[in-house]
């Protein structure tokens, strides 16, 4: 098991929540996570999120082989016209049916290190794809390492691309952005919908993050209450609400047996994985590390220069990228 994890849901109105328009699903032993944000202005935004994600946790696309991805996205389709009821429908509604939903969609997935990345320090490759302003934010010791795909809470103020659930000649402008970094056990990565993702860039930007692993620690309750807060204080906009918590914890194993994958969308209650139970071992283990504050500093400083080497190995190779290009122009 690669991870665990928390998620947390607040819809838009918290008295309705059957109208919340977000959805998430995760795989615990498959090591893949994913949120969606359908756009309420379309229509059936909350199945075709829903849809998304259950086939985004089930199998991965591949959005850098356009024949897959047109094949993937055409059964994400099928299935959300056969879980729509177009059944009185109000002529206004009738009117948007057409051209479908919309839908935001992120994932991450841990995967095995190859040889060349792993050294001495083990680990996993987090690899991430990203299309509109749904987030993922990574964090190591408490300390943000990255966020992505937006460069700046700026960003959130531009119209976002979103997956269509009807082809309207436009597959081909979809255009995923991609993570691809080195993870360690014990980091923490955060998937969030825009407006939990706009109030998390707004707090780094000011230089006053967020209690980072509060974010996990917090029960629902809590956790809804802040965000009611929030947007009683107009420091988050009144949307829909979705944050999703991993902890990273061990090696992938690929001999585990597979368990279905753990959801949460608009007409749905949303599940939430409870904090991890500390068992006598994982005890021990913590003694041990209190009672030993070189070793903790030393891990940290060796995973400090995993991240480091990761970093100036991936410069160098754009480094060459480019001369070969200056090259090749020549």
């Amino acid at each position: 098991m690669p991870f665990e994890a928390r998620a947390f849901q607040l819809a838009k109105d918290p008295e309705h929540p059957g109208e919340n328009q977000d959805a998430y699903a995760f795989d615990l032993q498959c090591g893949v996570a994913a949120v969606a944000d359908g756009v309420a202005s379309a229509i059936f935004s909350a199945a075709w999120a829903e849809t998304l994600v259950q086939a985004t946790v089930r199998q991965p696309p591949e959005p850098d082989d356009p024949n897959g991805f047109a094949e993937w996205l055409d059964r994400c389709r099928r299935e959300w016209r056969e879980k729509i009821d177009t059944t009185g429908l109000a002529w206004f509604q009738k009117a948007k049916l057409p051209t479908g939903a919309f839908s935001t969609l992120l994932w991450a997935q841990l995967l095995p290190l190859p040889a060349d990345r792993a050294g001495a320090f083990g680990g996993f490759r987090l690899v991430a794809h990203a299309i509109g302003d749904s987030c993922l934010f990574h964090l190591r010791h408490g300390e943000l390492l990255r966020c992505f795909p937006l460069s700046s809470v700026a960003e959130f103020e531009n119209n976002p691309l979103a997956l269509g659930s009807a082809d309207l000649g436009r597959d081909a402008l979809m255009q995923f952005e991609t993570l691809d970094v080195n993870c360690f056990p014990d980091d923490r990565l955060l998937l969030a919908t825009d407006a939990v993702a706009e109030w998390l860039y707004r707090r780094v930007e000011a230089n006053d993050p967020p209690d980072w692993p509060s974010l996990w620690e917090t029960s629902e309750p809590e956790w809804a209450n802040n965000m009611t807060a929030l947007r009683e204080t107009r420091e988050m906009r009144y949307d829909d609400a979705t944050l999703l918590v991993l902890h990273v914890v061990s090696e992938v194993r690929a001999e585990q047996p597979t368990e279905a994958p753990h959801t949460g969308a608009a007409h749905a209650e949303a599940p939430v994985a409870q904090p991890e139970e500390t068992t006598a071992a994982e005890a021990g283990g913590a003694a041990e590390q209190q009672h030993s504050p070189a070793k903790a500093a030393v891990d940290q400083i060796l995973d400090g220069v995993g991240q480091l080497a990761d970093e100036g190995a991936r410069a160098g190779r754009l480094m060459l990228d480019r001369l070969r290009n200056r090259f090749r122009r020549r």
